[in-house]
Parts: C-alpha cells; structure tokens; sequence
C-alpha cells in the first residue's frame, strides 16, 4: 500500500512542542508523495484560540496548494473547565498535590488538568460559528487527559472510553485520533514521578473487548473515520504493547466496516522521510496487518 494522505500535522503555531513551519510541511509532505494533507494544530480551550488563529494566518498567505487544508486537533475537555478558563478563573488550579507529590503549572494552556469535579459533563470548546470563522475543514477530536478520575487502570479506562464515545457522538468532530493513545500514561502517575515505570503498558491489554466493538459502532453508524496514527503504530515501548494492541484492533474495526485517515501527528523536525517511524515504515507495518489503500478515506 501506498500512503498518501495525512492529516494529523501540528505546525510550530501549535501550543506544545511543535515546532514546524507550513513550508518544511508542505514540501516534506510532497517529498513523501503524500498527496492530501492538512494542518491540525490543538484546541483544548478557547485559551488556546490565539494560536489557531495565527496558523490559518500563515496557511492563507502561504497561498494554495494542491490537496493542502486546514483543520484542527480538539481535546475532549469538560465545562467545568472551559467555563473557568472563560472567566479568566484558573489561578487557584495551578499548584496541588498529585498522589502525594506536587503539581503545578504556569498557565492552563493544556486545559485545566486537576481539580475539576470527576465524570462531570464534557464538551469540544469549538463552535460552528469558529469553524466558518476561521475556514476549519475538518475537526480530529481527541482524548489528552482524565476526566478528574482517579488515576487507576480500570477508572482510566472507563473515562477514555465515554470521552472517545462523546466524541464519536459530536456533530463536529469528524475523525477520532489516536484511539487509547496515552492510557499507559494516565494510569499511573509518571506526569509527577517522571519515571517510566509508573507507565502502565499493561493497562492496553484490560481493555473490554465490548469497548473496542462499542467504538467500532459508533464510528460505522455515526460516519466517523478512526485515525491510524504514525505516534501509536510505530511505538516499541513496553514490548510494543501499545503498537500491537492498536495494530490487531484497528485490523478488526476494518473487518467491521470502518475506514481510516492515516496520521504522522508531526510536532518537532523535519517530515519523517527516514528513521524506524518514517512513511515508508509504517507503509509496511500498515500492509503486515492487511491494511490497503481502499481502508482509508477523506474526511470532508
């Protein structure tokens, strides 16, 4: 099989790492053969507005190219929230205690990441009105953090999994990125402890089978294309749990009927043309687990 879309490209107007101009993405894009492809920088709030305003700047006068658009990655985020961040009222939320060791950080530019109240009401902070706005062509919705839920495997779990249902329920959100990516992460407390043995790679093998078939639906019924992404299919951590699991279950979704984007999720250097993780690797491990051309689709 052939890649030749990606659409899962964050450019350094991004509000994390990335650190990639539209020029090196757009000619490393066309380097790779990639023919359909889009920017799709973070939105966990409206705190993070600024940012994607200043990307859709520089992809309008970066001027037309041919298969190139502009969309979005959305985190699954909370009101509780959105709404605190929109009355500027987030100060007291920078400094607690995390599992016995302290927490803090500077601004909420990742969302609001402890102290809400857990399981409360979820939302997208992206309107239609923001889409039409700012010429958004298609949304990634994502999951990036717990709901306020306890940091165990089976809480984690549980929260992943309504969140990636809310997303595959949501008007807006037409591809759902990364399936399960940073579970091992938020069922432990390596975010405070900074070691990797707190990363719980075990947890990607707990997850009910009736989840995976739950979110197989949803996509099939609900039009939704599920994101194969370069981040999750090329991982080796953890014995290559997180690559397998995703790999084998994904092969499943397609047997169901779902269709894929496929997704480099660029954040730092150059286009991945070479390396263990470059397209053309994946090209391989996507063909391994039965994957063609006529599994992926286009999300307009």
């Amino acid at each position: 099989m052939k890649i030749t879309q990606d659409f899962h490209i964050h450019t350094h107007c991004s509000c994390d790492s990335a650190n990639s101009s539209i020029d090196e993405i757009v000619k490393g894009c066309q380097a790779a053969g990639i023919k359909e492809f889009g920017i799709s920088d973070h939105l966990h709030t409206k705190f993070n507005m600024p940012d994607l305003e200043i990307a859709r700047k520089e992809f309008l006068e970066y001027g037309p190219v041919p298969g190139f658009h502009f969309g979005i990655e959305v985190t699954c985020a909370t009101q509780w929230e959105c709404e605190k961040i929109a009355k500027r009222d987030f100060a007291s939320c920078f400094t607690c205690e995390v599992n016995g060791k302290p927490f803090q950080t500077m601004t909420p530019i990742d969302g609001i990441m402890y102290g809400g109240p857990a399981n409360g009401p979820l939302m997208i902070d992206l309107t239609k009105e923001d889409m039409d706005r700012l010429g958004i062509e298609y949304v990634i919705g994502g999951v990036h953090k717990p709901n306020y839920t306890e940091q165990t495997i089976p809480t984690m779990i549980d929260d992943y999994f309504n969140q990636s249902c809310f997303l595959l329920n949501h008007e807006l959100v037409n591809i759902l990125a990364h399936p399960w990516e940073g579970l091992g992460f938020w069922s432990g407390y390596s975010i405070v402890t900074h070691d990797i043995a707190d990363y719980r790679f075990d947890a990607f093998s707990k997850i009910p089978q009736e989840y995976w078939d739950e979110l197989a639906h949803l996509l099939v019924s609900n039009h939704k294309l599920a994101e194969l992404n370069r981040c999750n299919i090329c991982n080796k951590r953890g014995d290559g749990i997180i690559a397998r699991t995703t790999l084998e279950k994904m092969a499943e979704w397609r047997e169901k009927g779902v269709k894929f984007t496929f997704g480099s999720d660029l954040h730092k250097g150059g286009y991945p043309l070479s390396g263990e993780s470059s397209i053309s690797e994946c090209e391989k491990i996507l063909e391994k687990y039965g994957f063609t051309d006529d599994d992926f689709a286009q999300p307009f």
